[in-house]
């Protein structure tokens, strides 16, 4: 039998034994003047006055990659008939809505302690919505955890809901200052994808739908597995700033010839 080459294991260590999963994310932009910052972030983290949060700070990664996402774009062409014509003329007047949508799931594997969530209710005060700390946080205080790391594979799934949903609802000043601003615009990120249409992985977008399915519970109610279906719409308005769509921003389109290139001309 063939002996193997002498540098066989210096050959097998040099490539990583681990693929690194990529990570989508959102990311809060636009925050009401009085918001110093969304409530899972420390507070005081934006100045005053920053529309947006600075180095990515405030972006939270979904548990897992969308298994499939949908991505649409109408362009509105208006038809105009003419007497005798074989055909209306079309007049381009603008473009349509870009809807991104996908289903994200979500799942934890302990189950809580139920002592340590009465003892968390008990002590939770919901007039102004503060917690003292998640159940997960308490259990692995107190060396109860089964080994998992939280954060990964025991995430509390009530908390999920409440940050998504955070980007759904409005924000209302206090004293003389009842306006109402409107929810927070994302960064919906995900890497590698060049969903951008100038070829970034991001886009600016406001959530439209986000719709929760439980799909399944521990004994004590508390939820194991969720779906949340979510809709974005791409927006062109940042802070102060508004600034349309060109096609000729469009560059990684050139790279097409390459893959798709024509054999031939067909007139």
């Amino acid at each position: 039998m063939p002996g193997l080459p002498d540098n066989i294991l210096s050959m097998l260590t040099q490539f990583p034994q681990e693929t690194h999963i990529a990570q989508a994310y959102l990311q809060p932009l636009d925050l009401a003047p009085d918001e110093s910052a969304p409530p899972w972030v420390v507070h005081g983290a934006r100045g005053a006055g920053e529309p947006t949060l600075p180095d990515g700070l405030g972006a939270v990664a979904f548990q897992y990659w969308p298994e499939s996402l949908q991505d649409s774009r109408s362009s509105e062409w208006n038809p105009r008939n003419i007497p005798g014509g074989s055909h209306p003329i079309y007049q381009w007047t603008h473009g349509g809505e870009r809807r991104i949508s996908f289903t994200s799931v979500f799942t934890t594997d302990t189950a809580p302690d139920e002592d340590i969530l009465d003892r968390l209710d008990a002590n939770a005060d919901f007039s102004t919505g503060v917690q003292s700390s998640s159940p997960y946080e308490q259990m692995a205080n107190r060396g109860l955890m089964s080994g998992l790391e939280m954060g990964k594979r025991d995430v509390d799934l009530r908390a999920v809901v409440a940050w998504l949903r955070w980007y759904t609802y409005p924000h209302y000043g206090f004293g003389d200052d009842i306006r109402a601003y409107e929810p927070a615009k994302c960064l919906l990120v995900l890497p590698n994808t060049k969903l951008g249409h100038r070829g970034s992985d991001y886009i600016v977008c406001v959530m439209t739908q986000c719709d929760v399915t439980y799909e399944a519970w521990f004994p004590s109610g508390f939820p194991r597995i969720i779906e949340v279906a979510l809709e974005f719409a791409e927006v062109i308005q940042e802070g102060t700033k508004v600034r349309f769509h060109d096609r000729a921003d469009m560059i990684f389109a050139s790279s097409i010839g390459t893959f798709l290139g024509t054999r031939g001309t067909t007139r």
